[in-house]
């Protein structure tokens, strides 16, 4: 089985950046930060394994709030499970993301 398409993970991509809210006026709209999680098989993030890997610019405060904000963006999206192809699950299992308000793309799918 081939990794994800380009499409696959935009589709992902877009599914989340829909609930994704960056408050321009904030410290934390000039912070990026990657999360990393781990999936079921039905496109659910596995409870608990939500995590801040690394984050790059603003102070400890400001981090946090564009933790908290990619988090609920994950999670409030996920509703019934990502639309991720069942078949490729071994490519998607484990996933980093990084959420960077000062991109035109905002997500990137880390490999």
């Amino acid at each position: 089985v081939a990794p994800l398409t380009q499409q696959e993970v935009r589709t992902f991509d877009r599914a989340i950046k829909k609930c994704w809210v960056v408050d321009v006026g904030s410290s934390a709209a000039g912070v990026t930060v990657v999360l990393g999680m781990q999936m079921t098989p039905e496109g659910k993030v596995k409870p608990g394994s939500l995590r801040l890997i690394s984050s790059k610019g603003g102070t400890q405060a400001a981090t946090k709030t564009a933790f908290k904000a990619a988090r609920r963006a994950i999670l409030r999206c996920q509703k019934g499970g990502y639309n991720l192809p069942e078949e490729k699950f071994e490519y998607w299992k484990e996933i980093e993301m990084t959420f960077n308000p000062r991109q035109s793309s905002g997500l990137e799918l880390e490999d």
